[in-house]
Parts: C-alpha cells; sequence; structure tokens
C-alpha cells in the first residue's frame, strides 16, 4: 500500500509494545563492595573518582534477547546511527555533553574501581544477565559478557581515537599477533573507550560470579545459589537517577517508527526498562512513569524479577532447550505474567482510536489478552524472528495457547513468505481452522496474514556516511590493505550465525586456490553473545588452525575482531570491502547486507549470502550459497572475486534497487497502513456487528423491484444439517415446508430463483426438478442450469486436466482407513471425504486439517485445485469454479437479456434491481462479496446499497451484510417475502 508521506496514518496514537522501551534508568548509588553490599562515602563525593582507567561497575540491560522459536532474532541497526545513548563516559563527559543531552536528576553514574588482567564469567541462567551483580572490586576487562552487545559501540567513543589516527597508520596492520594476541586478532581498529554505567538495581536472584585470569580456557563453574537481595529499596528511593538511551533493544524498529513520526498522531513506546524493579517503592515508580511520559513518550512496564527472569532466560530459550515439564509449566507461568503485565499496562494507557502494535516473540499472548477486554481495538502484532515449521512448533507444550494469542490481532506481520506460510501451516494443523494465503478464518473474526520485509534507514545512513571519519576509517583500511582482496563480515558469535561454517569454509577456499595465499584477507567482527553461545560455536579453533597454517612473518589470512567497533569503522569496513560474506545457519532479516550494499556505491562489490536467511527472498542477484556446503561457498568466494566489472554493477543495481525501495520508513508506513486497513474490513465483518435481518428494512426496495435475484444456498439454509435418524423423523415435514416455500417464490414472474449447492445434478433435480423455471447451481458451480432451462451447463474449462481426481482419491482412501465412520463421495467434477459420521468427530476434524494440508503440499502444487473446508467434511475442486464465478454468469445473463434503450421485445426483462443471497459456510463467502460488490460497477446497471441483501446464517464471522439465527428464520421470511 502507498500512502503519501502527508497523510496521517493513524487518527489516535501509535502504541508501540516492544520488550525493552528505547530509554532506561540510572540510579546515583554507592558502588559495591566486595561482599556485594553498598559502601558508604562523604556526601558529593564518589568512590573511582581518582582512578585514571577507570572501568565502570555496570548492571544495566547489555543487549537484545537473542534465539526463541528454533531461529534467531533479526539483526538490528548500531544503535549509535540513529540513537546515540545518553550516558557519558567520566572520561568524555567534558567533550560530548555540549551535544548529548539527558533527563538528569543528580550527578552522573558511579564508576567504580577495578583491578586488571582478570575475567569475570557469570554463569548459566539463574539470574537474567541482565541482573548482572558485580562488585567494585571486580573487572570486565576483555571478558565475554553474559549477554553481548550485539550492536556496535556507540561512534561518541571515537573522539577519543582520534588522537591516534596517525600513530595507527605508522604501524603494520600485516604484523604477526603478539604474544597477548588470540585467536587471530590484530590491531586493525583501536581499543575501544568503556562504555559508560548505568548503575540499577540487583535482582534477587543474584547469581556467584567467578573470576579467573585471561589465559585458561573456560573455568569449572559451580551451580548458583539464590540469595535474597541485598539492595535497600530506600536507598533507590532516595537516589537521584537520570533517564539514559538504552543500548539493547529492538534498535531497528526505534528507527523505523521514529522515521515516520511525521504522518503519526502521537507515539508511545510501552516496553519494560531491562533492569531489576523489585526494591524500587512505588514512589520511585510513580516518578519514572510520569518523567517517561511526560518527556519521552514512553510508558514503562514492571514485572517481577523472578518473572523477568523466567519470561526470558527461560521460556523464550527452551525452543532450542525443552527440558522436564516441571520446567516448562514454570517458565510458562513466568511467560503469562510478564504478557500479562504489558497487557494490563495497554489496556490503562488505551484511549479510543489508538493503534496498538506489539513487536516479537516475547509478547505472543499480548494480543488476545487485549481483545478479551477491548474487542474493538486495532491490533497488530510484527515477528521479528523467523517463525519455525509445524513439526517444529509443535513440540512445544504450550503451541495452542500461544497461536490463540497472536490469533488475537487484526494483522500479523511476517518478514518473509516462508515464515508466513509456516504460520498458517501450523494454525491449520494445531487449532483446525481454515486458513488461506490471506490469513486465517475463525467462527467470529479473520485475522490477517501480511508480509513486510524491514529495512534500513537510508536517509539517516546517508548522513552518516559523508561524516570525515568514516571515508578517513576506509582510507587506512585500504592503505593497510593494498595488493589485497577485502573479506568483510559482522556477527554475533551464536550459533546460528554461522560463523564456524565462514571460517572452514574460508580454510576450504584456501586449499582449493592456494594462488590466492597472501592476497585475501577475511576481517570477522565477532560480537559478544553469552559464553555458552560462544563456547558452541567453536570458532576460535578453526581461526587458530588457519592462521597457523597459513601465516607468515607478513601475512595473516584471518583478522578475528572479537570486540565491538565504533559505527564509522563499520561503515568505513564495508566501504573498503571487495566481499561481504554472511553464511547464517537461521536468521531474519539480516541488516548487514543492506548496509553493506548501500556502503558500496562507488566499487559495487558482490554480496554472498545465506539462503537460509530472511534477506536472501528479496536480493536474488546476490551469490546464493547453502553454509552447510564448504565447497560451495568457497566456489562462490571464487566466483565473486575473479566477477567482471560489468557483472558487478549489473548486479549491484539490482540489490541497491530493493535497498532503496524497502527502507525502514517504508516497512513501518506499510504495516501501519495495512493494519489500519485489515481493522476497519474485519470489524465490519464481525457478526455481532452485523444487524439482524428486519423485512421492514428491505421491504420498500423488495416491492418496487421488477426484477429480483434469489440466490439461495441449500444444506444448512433452506435445510439444516441432520443425522440420519433425526432426518427420518422430521425431515420430511421440513422438506415438504421448503418446497412450498421456494414455490411460491418462483411462482412471481419478477422473482429468479437459484438454489446455489454443493450437491449433484441429480440430487437437485430430484427435490427441486418439479418447480417450474428455477435455476440450479451444482457441484458449487461447476454445473448450472439457467432459470427456464432443462440443460445443464458445464462451467469447469474445457481441456482441463483431471488426472488430479485419482491422486485425490488415493489419499481420501488412505485418511478414510484411518478415520472410522467417514466416507468419500464422487462427484462428476469434485470429491468430497465427508467425517460428519466419523465415530471420533474430533478426531475427524483433526485428520481433515492433515488431510487438507497433504493435499495442498503434494497435489495442489502440481495441479489448479484447492481443498475447500465445508461443514464436517473436505471438498477439493478445481480453483477455476465456484458459487462466485457462477453467480457472475447468472448476473451477465439477466443484464444481457434485459431490455436497452430504444429496444424492446417479449422475452427481455427489465433491469435487475434487487438482490437477495442467503448462505451458511465459507463456501457462500464468496458469493456475498461479489454480491455486495455489484454497487461499484462503472456502468448503469449498478445496483443502490438497498436493493443488495445478503444474508448468513448463524453467529459468525461473514461478508454478509445482515444475519438471521438459523434455518427456521430463513423459511419465515422467505415465506414473507412470497406473501408481499
Amino acid at each position: 500500500m502507498v500512502v503519501e508521506n502527508n497523510t496521517l496514518l493513524t487518527s489516535g496514537r501509535l502504541l508501540v509494545a516492544t520488550f525493552l522501551l528505547p530509554e532506561t534508568i540510572s540510579f546515583q548509588v554507592p558502588a559495591r563492595d566486595k561482599d556485594g553490599k553498598h559502601r558508604s562515602h562523604p556526601r558529593g563525593t564518589l568512590s573511582g573518582q581518582t582512578n585514571l582507567n577507570p572501568t565502570v561497575h555496570s548492571a544495566t540491560a547489555t543487549g537484545a534477547p537473542t534465539a526463541a522459536l528454533a531461529s534467531e532474532e533479526a539483526q538490528q541497526h548500531p544503535p549509535s546511527l540513529y540513537a546515540p545513548t545518553s550516558s557519558i563516559h567520566p572520561l568524555t563527559s567534558s567533550i560530548a555533553s555540549a551535544h548529548l543531552p539527558s533527563s538528569r536528576r543528580g550527578a552522573p553514574c558511579e564508576v567504580a574501581l577495578s583491578p586488571a588482567n582478570t575475567n569475570v564469567i557469570t554463569p548459566p541462567p539463574t539470574s537474567p544477565s541482565f541482573f548482572r551483580t558485580a562488585s567494585s572490586s571486580e573487572t570486565f576487562i576483555h571478558a565475554p559478557r553474559p549477554i553481548g552487545k550485539d550492536r556496535l559501540r556507540d561512534d561518541r567513543t571515537s573522539i577519543l581515537h582520534k588522537s591516534h589516527h596517525h600513530n595507527m597508520a605508522s604501524s603494520s596492520i600485516l604484523a604477526p599477533p603478539t604474544s597477548g594476541e588470540k585467536e587471530g586478532r590484530t590491531n586493525v581498529f583501536p581499543p575501544s573507550a568503556p562504555k559508560p554505567a548505568l548503575n540499577q538495581p540487583r535482582s534477587r536472584t543474584s547469581s556467584g560470579v567467578y573470576v579467573h585470569t585471561t589465559t585458561p580456557s573456560l573455568p569449572i563453574q559451580r551451580k548458583p545459589e539464590r540469595r535474597v537481595s541485598i539492595d535497600s529499596a530506600k536507598l533507590y528511593a532516595d537516589a537521584p537517577w537520570t533517564v539514559e538511551k538504552a543500548v539493547g533493544g529492538n534498535v531497528g524498529l526505534y528507527n523505523a517508527v521514529n522515521s515516520i513520526q511525521s504522518q503519526l498522531t502521537k507515539t508511545v513506546f510501552v516496553g519494560t526498562l531491562g533492569m531489576p524493579t523489585d526494591a524500587l517503592q512505588d514512589r520511585t515508580r510513580g516518578d519514572i512513569r510520569a518523567e517517561l511520559a511526560l518527556n519521552h513518550n514512553s510508558v514503562p512496564v514492571f514485572v517481577h524479577d523472578l518473572d523477568f527472569e523466567g519470561h526470558y532466560h527461560h521460556f523464550c530459550k527452551q525452543a532450542n532447550n525443552l527440558r522436564s515439564k516441571g520446567y516448562e509449566d514454570g517458565s510458562w507461568k513466568h511467560y503469562v505474567a510478564v504478557n500479562r503485565a504489558f497487557a494490563d499496562t495497554i489496556v490503562e494507557n488505551y484511549r479510543e482510536g489508538d493503534t496498538i502494535w506489539v513487536n516479537d516473540y516475547h509478547l505472543m499472548l499480548v494480543p488476545n489478552m487485549i481483545r478479551e477486554r477491548l474487542p474493538d481495538a486495532t491490533i497488530g502484532f510484527f515477528l521479528h524472528v523467523p517463525f519455525p515449521s509445524s513439526e517444529i512448533f509443535r513440540c512445544l507444550h504450550v503451541r495452542k495457547e500461544v497461536l490463540e494469542g497472536l490469533l488475537g490481532a487484526d494483522l500479523v506481520g511476517f518478514q518473509t513468505y516462508s515464515f508466513a506460510r509456516h504460520f498458517l501451516q501450523t494454525c491449520s494443523r494445531l487449532l483446525a481452522v481454515e486458513t488461506s494465503p490471506k490469513g486465517i478464518q475463525l467462527e467470529n473474526t479473520a485475522v490477517n496474514v501480511g508480509i513486510f520485509p524491514i529495512g534500513i534507514d537510508t536517509k539517516s545512513l546517508a548522513l552518516k556516511r559523508k561524516e570525515p571519519e568514516v571515508a578517513q576509517w576506509a582510507k587506512e583500511l585500504k592503505e593497510k590493505y593494498s595488493g589485497m582482496k577485502l573479506i568483510v563480515a559482522r556477527d554475533k558469535l551464536d550459533y546460528v550465525k554461522g560463523v564456524r561454517q565462514k571460517m572452514l569454509a574460508f580454510e576450504r577456499f584456501l586449499n582449493l586456490y592456494p594462488e590466492w595465499h597472501g592476497k585475501i584477507v577475511l576481517i570477522q567482527v565477532a560480537l559478544s553473545t553469552s559464553e555458552q553461545n560462544e563456547f558452541q560455536g567453536q570458532v576460535s579453533d578453526v581461526v587458530t588452525r588457519i592462521n597457523s597454517r597459513s601465516s607468515s612473518l607478513s601475512y595473516q589470512p584471518i583478522v578475528f575482531l572479537h570486540q565491538d567497533i565504533t559505527f564509522s569503522q563499520y561503515l568505513g569496513l564495508l566501504t573498503a570491502a571487495d566481499l561481504c560474506l554472511i553464511t547464517s545457519l537461521r536468521d531474519g532479516m539480516n541488516l548487514t547486507s543492506h548496509e553493506y550494499v548501500f556502503c558500496q556505491e562507488e566499487r559495487k562489490s558482490p554480496l554472498v549470502l545465506s539462503e537460509f536467511a530472511g534477506t536472501y527472498g528479496s536480493m536474488g542477484a546476490c551469490l546464493r550459497v547453502n553454509p552447510w556446503n564448504y565447497t560451495e561457498v568457497a566456489e562462490a568466494i571464487h566466483e565473486a572475486l575473479m566477477m567482471k566489472a560489468d557483472e558487478k554493477s549489473l548486479r549491484w543495481h539490482e540489490l541497491n534497487k530493493h535497498v532503496v525501495t524497502n527502507t525502514a520508513q517504508f516497512w513501518a508506513t506499510d504495516f501501519v497502513s495495512e493494519l489500519a486497513k485489515v481493522h476497519s474490513d474485519v470489524q465490519r465483518r464481525y457478526s455481532i456487528h452485523i444487524p439482524l435481518l428486519n423485512l421492514k428494512d428491505v421491504l420498500e426496495e423488495y416491492r418496487a423491484a421488477q426484477t429480483r435475484l434469489f440466490l439461495l444456498d441449500y444444506d444448512g439454509t433452506l435445510l439444516p444439517y441432520e443425522r440420519p435418524s433425526v432426518t427420518r423423523s422430521r425431515g420430511k415435514a421440513m422438506n415438504e415446508d421448503m418446497i412450498k416455500t421456494v414455490r411460491q417464490l418462483a411462482q412471481d414472474s419478477r422473482n429468479i430463483v437459484y438454489i446455489m449447492s454443493g450437491r449433484t445434478k441429480e440430487s437437485l433435480d430430484q427435490v427441486f426438478g418439479s418447480i417450474p423455471g428455477i435455476g440450479l447451481c451444482a457441484e458449487g458451480g461447476c454445473f448450472l442450469k439457467l432459470a427456464g432451462k432443462t440443460v445443464w451447463e458445464n462451467k469447469v474449462q474445457e481441456g482441463s486436466d483431471m488426472q488430479w481426481r485419482k491422486k485425490v482419491m488415493e489419499m481420501f482412501e488412505y485418511y478414510k482407513e484411518r478415520t472410522p465412520g467417514s466416507e468419500i463421495e464422487e462427484k462428476d467434477v469434485p470429491i468430497v471425504w465427508h467425517y460428519r459420521q466419523a465415530d471420533n468427530p474430533s478426531y475427524g476434524l483433526w485428520q481433515a486439517r492433515e488431510c487438507q494440508n497433504h493435499i495442498e503440499e503434494a497435489i495442489g502444487s502440481i495441479y489448479p485445485i484447492h481443498a475447500v473446508v465445508g461443514r464436517k467434511c473436505l471438498e477439493v475442486m478445481p480453483r477455476d469454479v465456484s458459487k462466485s464465478h457462477a453467480t457472475k454468469f447468472i448476473v451477465d445473463t439477466l443484464r444481457a437479456a434485459s431490455s436497452t434503450e430504444g429496444e424492446s421485445s417479449s422475452s427481455s426483462r427489465p433491469p435487475l434491481d434487487f438482490v437477495l443471497s442467503i448462505g451458511d459456510d465459507r463456501s457462500d463467502e464468496d458469493m456475498f462479496e461479489y454480491c455486495n460488490g455489484l454497487t461499484q460497477d462503472d456502468d448503469h446497471t449498478s445496483l443502490t446499497k438497498n436493493q443488495i441483501v445478503t444474508v448468513t446464517v448463524g453467529s459468525k464471522s461473514s461478508a454478509a451484510k445482515w444475519f438471521v439465527p438459523g434455518v427456521s428464520a430463513v423459511l419465515q421470511n422467505l415465506q414473507a417475502l412470497a406473501q408481499t
């Protein structure tokens, strides 16, 4: 959907729910001693101020959560590009304070002393890594952080590096690593200054902290012990605090929403602070709420520390590590509690007209929780990570609850088509709901599913690239690697990022193409993650082996930077590159590929991209590789390096076209505008909003009409669905009443009556053949007998391949044998599998959904057929026939027969001026939609809104304008019209 830049996307506010807010809180409190207790010092003084090279203690949220649902979170932009943090390092405060304001209450954060040459390793999760508990006597020098900052270091720290540029230029980047350097690291970039601290409360579920030197491998860890928090609520109640920019979170979302502020009335972010809050008093929480609401357009969600920990570190992580039932049930309770807290906060702050946008896997229950309390709210959900296949998702013990939580939204968005397809198939198989490529049809509503690939903010990135520091870094890199080809890569050290596979493929490349020895360098920027993930990644051993075999005094093939670099350095690296190599094993939208293409405006170097990255579906001009096939990756590297200039230019222009078109602004605009459109349509189709049919509303138009068209469904509309025993006792009387009513309608010369059924031609002729002038539609639109005619017309296209019938019969036989009581009805064209009489109806429904998916995947991809779910049945028929197609043919025939201006004949009719369509199931919905659309015809034959009456039977979502409660109500209304 294209929206003008000056058009408001929403009438009210946009409430954006995300797990972590763009802001967090930092307190000015005394530092902790070695026992974790806060030290006291004279008023107005800060410990650690005399240290010339302080290491900052932090208990802040250090990064965004990673894996969930057997996938990895989509890689986001570095925070320094669009949202520099507000906290200021003590050494640079005098320089940066002029242009980096923050909301301050009191002095800057505390700085703690730390000894050198030690590492701090936190054990596996007993407490979340957001709640680190390092004391003032501990340090983080060169230590892998429990949750690595998957964003690049704020480029403000580059102010400290400008004085080093000349020294850097004089030192050789090709020199072999010194004894203190490991894993192939070379001094490509100077070490970045420590990040400013965010002094925050600690969790009540603190874990032990282990200290070891930098040389040994992984330490032996003992089981963490829980202990009661020693943080005083009073201490934090009286402590000054500041609002600072968070260093983690969904930065891509923040940037995208901020880029469309001119098209929004107001934006309000809803999320957690990413820090423990149990120690905060109600007064402090109230002050934080007021400050964030008034000055930062944010609403904090306060959750218990245990719920925060169990939600993220246990439930959100368990898809890759399923444990005992007790463990799953416990973590599930925490997940529900956090989602409930979000829903409560959103409902409390909701105003009529607001649009609610829920983001990512942390909050998958929130849409339905909100829907239960705000049934008319506009709710959208977007998943930033891949959605797994149904075979994987069905292993989750709370699979139905999670899916039902998502189905509370009006629109569910995904990054790629495959992710959306996985979701639709999972809902079909596990919830037994009707799905289509557009979405999911429920009994009382419809949920739309859309594909919205996220992009980058090209305008902001273009401005950043123009900064002199970016050009300086690109120049220095080209000089240092003069005469060599430069491959660049930037990934977190998570297993699914495929860094190990990349190194093994590069090793294969050096073995297959020895002529490149000494002529190529791979610079891998490895962003920190949890130590367990880094250990599983097993990258360092491969890097060491390659460098030990292929290095010389002046050459090292892999530069492994296990550190953060500034964003200016990152852009310089992308600008100077001859090739970007991305080998993700499972990824959402890897935005590094977008940034690389955008930075290659001059060089137009190629991109090698994993087929398992969500980006690949939109970047067909890249070189696709299977990261598990090391030879294929090696050959792709060689192909990229040997590619001619004209091919490079052609591929780059195709890639750049996608990048500049599918921007972050386009993504946010597209999703919000589509959500508004979908909600309007869904609201219209709610049965509770569809009025009960009142004949007084249509009698005036009915009496004035000269040509009336009746389109009446049979089973479930004129005659109820009943079991054989009930049909034998009551069916005869009801059938006689129905025939009498239809006969009375057909006797009026102004009425044209059609029975629209899925039954066979023979069955309809047997029931209605005695009524003169009636029209019949059999087998769901495959055959049509026009009113007043005696010959059936075949509406299936001539020459259609009917070989599918044999394959469908084989599949239906398979499911019939396994579903006692079910039966197969073979019509002239469609084939129907009925499970109405199945011994176990719920099992029959489950089998029907399995059969539907089986047919669509195995046969529907080959033949032009589709499986239609009916009442207790599954019908397979050609795609080009339906009740809608039959209705269109009937209307066109009547219009052709109607008298035109200046012409008259005995057989002509007045123009069609009244339509009544009644049906009860999903096969009638397309008929309703076509009839409603007759008001929009461009020619003079279009009807007015009051001349079209579409009615659904029963309480369910429908495209019909009215509804009646049951079959008896249908017959009563038809009898009243017949007697008018």
